[in-house]
């Protein structure tokens, strides 16, 4: 049990006790005990953040079962738990583009969650869900069902669901090494990148995670002061391909100059000439991430 300032993310062990479907006294057992850790506040309270349940969740099965993310007060509530129980994807992949259409980060954020703590995989909730709803809203915006607006503000709902699951997400104590997770410089579609740092994180890696355009060539110094191990490059859409093509060939130089193997991933990788390199993998989804 651990002291921590006042912070909104908090939640009430009377939230949690409805969120487990247990009784409040039944809370204050688990965390004398330790089987359920929380944090207190400077006046003695016990507070609980997502991943505490989400880590109570994965040991406990039976509980996970029986989350509550949602009040069951309404009918579309109860069904949406349901799907979320039984990681109904194909439901809920209409329903999470309808949501981020619609700038509802708050319904986002807890399907994701609670997704997660039902215990389904990372890898799952984002090949199976998120990489289908993403590829939609970009085929949308091409059939100008989306303005460039609108395409923007779906897509940043997506994106900070995607930032706030990585709070609730639970990560080992020991380290595996250093990932660089990059785009190219002009690469605007940072959000495959974002979840290749989550799983690689899941993993015990510590990431170094330079978002959108980055360029690629002027990575040296991060690879003299970090030594990073691996190399995770992300592209969506490549606009110029002969700038595009000349950092991917840097980026390669400095992987076999350090010795830091080089994963490749995503739509823009077919815009790219990528030849033969002992230390190069090329990356479909987000499954081969986490076998990398």
């Amino acid at each position: 049990m651990q002291k921590t300032a006042n912070n909104t993310s908090l939640i009430s062990s009377i939230d949690v006790a409805k969120i487990l479907g247990v009784n409040v006294a039944t809370i204050k057992r688990w965390t004398d005990s330790g089987k359920l850790d929380c944090v207190k506040t400077a006046g003695g309270h016990r507070k609980f953040l997502l991943r505490h349940l989400a880590a109570f969740a994965m040991e406990h099965e039976k509980y996970s079962q029986r989350l509550s993310l949602l009040p069951i007060d309404t009918q579309p509530n109860l069904e949406l738990s349901h799907q979320i129980l039984r990681a109904d994807y194909k439901e809920l992949i209409p329903y999470v583009l309808d949501r981020a259409v619609a700038c509802d980060q708050s319904t986002v954020k807890t399907i994701l969650n609670g997704l997660y703590m039902v215990n389904q995989d990372l890898v799952s909730i984002y090949d199976d869900l998120l990489r289908p709803v993403l590829h939609r809203i970009g085929e949308m915006w091409m059939d100008g069902t989306l303005s460039v607006s609108q395409e923007h503000l779906a897509s940043q709902t997506i994106r900070d669901g995607i930032i706030q699951l990585q709070d609730v997400v639970v990560k080992p104590d020991h380290l595996e090494g250093k990932a660089f997770v990059l785009t190219l410089g002009g690469e605007l579609h940072d959000i495959p990148a974002k979840m290749v740092q989550h799983l690689l994180e899941a993993r015990g890696f510590q990431v170094l995670f330079s978002g959108q355009k980055t360029p690629a060539g002027d990575t040296i110094s991060v690879f003299k002061s970090y030594k990073p191990n691996r190399v995770y490059l992300s592209t969506v859409y490549i606009e110029n391909v002969a700038e595009a093509q000349a950092e991917f060939k840097q980026l390669q130089r400095l992987c076999e100059s350090f010795e830091a193997s080089l994963f490749v991933g995503g739509s823009g990788v077919a815009q790219l000439k990528i030849e033969g390199q002992a230390n190069l993998k090329l990356l479909n989804n987000f499954s081969d991430v986490q076998n990398s």
